[in-house]
């Protein structure tokens, strides 16, 4: 695991932030498979948040294939909530790994979408707004 801040051109609006704190998440061994990364995730996702419908969609990441990004269910909509995907064998070669033998997944998901479902948020933009009010209740 290894946290970090990520900046990106996302247009601002109650879901998105220019800037969020990232969580990303690293297996490697020997047969994973991207059941095992679905599996992982899904048990996650329900240990959080309980037993909301979630989603897993094709999507496109630089460093692994396939790729999917994950949604939750909330509040009536789907409300992307993490990136993932298998390492790409290119990858595992670069770090050192024999990608005949090794496979591996990774994931990334924003905190500040979390605490959004966790703790009811209806704004993202609310987190960074600086109201004593609202963040005393945390």
């Amino acid at each position: 695991m290894a946290p970090g801040r990520v900046y990106r051109r996302d247009t601002v609006d109650a879901t998105h932030a220019a800037v969020f704190h990232q969580i990303e998440l690293l297996a490697i061994e020997e047969g994973l498979r991207f059941t095992d990364l679905k599996g992982t995730i899904k048990e996650f996702l329900r240990q959080m948040f309980g037993d909301l419908p979630v989603r897993f969609r094709a999507s496109y990441f630089p460093f692994t294939e396939p790729s999917a990004e994950v949604d939750l269910q909330w509040q009536g909509k789907w409300l992307e909530l993490l990136g993932c995907g298998m390492v790409d064998p290119n990858v595992l070669k670069a770090a050192g790994y024999d990608p005949e033998k090794y496979t591996g997944f990774a994931a990334g998901f924003g905190v500040e979408r979390f605490a959004m479902v966790l703790h009811q948020i209806d704004d993202i933009r609310r987190v960074y707004a600086s109201d004593l009010r609202f963040l005393r209740q945390f």
